[in-house]
This record gives structure tokens, sequence and C-alpha cells, in this order.
């Protein structure tokens, strides 16, 4: 009988799982922090899941792996919003319907700042991705954020999402 496509998934990602439970914590923490950047990056895959693994480690040890993830993962997306930004600003100048959204979007960015940005990267399961991309390429070349606000509201808000996952996990 042919195994459905769902149930392929849950044994790729029981398999992927027991290889991390197996390679010990050290191994665990730097693939979490990997996987961070990777998520802050290119990834549209939530990471609470890996925070399940290894439920005896000090959630303290996770939260920071993952913060450090995601901040070295913003500072990428920091300089890709950075390059960007202009060509959408040249796009804008051509269409005034879609320049009126966008400045609407900037000015969403420029008011809720790295604040706001920690608080939704904190929220679990949001898409870091998404998020970042959306406050990069919205920071009117850098203005709205800077640099170093970016990466520290990353860092901020991935400490802050492995707490708050693992603090509402049943126990």
């Amino acid at each position: 009988m042919a195994e459905r496509g769902s149930d392929i998934g849950v044994l790729m990602w029981a398999a992927f799982q027991l290889g991390l439970e197996s390679v010990g914590v050290v191994v665990y923490l730097f693939g979490l922090f990997l996987y961070a950047i990777a998520a802050a990056v290119v990834l549209p895959i939530p990471v609470e899941l890996l925070l399940l693994l290894y439920p005896e480690l000090n959630p303290a040890f996770k939260a920071i792996a993952l913060g450090l993830g995601k901040a070295v993962g913003a500072i990428v997306v920091f300089f890709v919003g950075n390059k960007v930004n202009p060509f959408i600003e040249r796009w804008m100048d051509r269409h005034p319907i879609g320049k009126r959204v966008f400045k609407l979007l900037e000015a969403f960015v420029r008011r809720t700042g790295a604040i706001g940005l920690a608080i939704l990267l904190a929220i679990p399961f949001m898409s870091d991705t998404a998020v970042n991309y959306f406050y990069s390429l919205l920071n009117e070349e850098g203005h709205a954020i800077g640099r170093w606000h970016f990466v520290l509201a990353n860092l901020i808000g991935g400490i802050v999402r492995a707490y708050l996952f693992l603090w509402l996990l049943p126990r």
C-alpha cells in the first residue's frame, strides 16, 4: 500500500528529530543557531518545533541560540533590504497608487520601529522571513530603523519568542 504524503512528512520529521537528539547538546544548539539564521533569511518555516527537542536542557540556552541566530540572519536581511529599497523607491515614482500604499507601509515601519519589529518577532509561529523583509524593504533606505536596532530587535524577539513558546507548552 502506498504511503500518503502526510505520512512521509511525519516519518521524515521523526528521523530528523531522532538525528538531532542523538548528536548531543552542543551540536543541537549549533543546529538551532544555524536554523534560526536560515529562518530569518530564507526559510518561511517557524523554528518552534526545534525547541521541543532536549526538554531537559535549560530554556535559556535554547533562547540564546535562537536569538543569536536570528540576529546574525538579521544582518543579512538588513543589507538585502538596504540594497533593494532604492529600486522600490524608483518603482514608486512611476506608480502613484503603489507609492501611496508603500508610503503608508513605510510610515507603519517608522512609527513602530525596532520595538514593533521585536514584538512581531516574539510571536510564536510568526514567519521571521516575512516580518524581517517587510521591515527591511520598507525601511526608507535604512533611516526608519538603524542596522544595530534591527539586529537587536531580532535578538530580543528571538529570545522572548523561545521563552514564550516554551512557557506556553502544556506541562
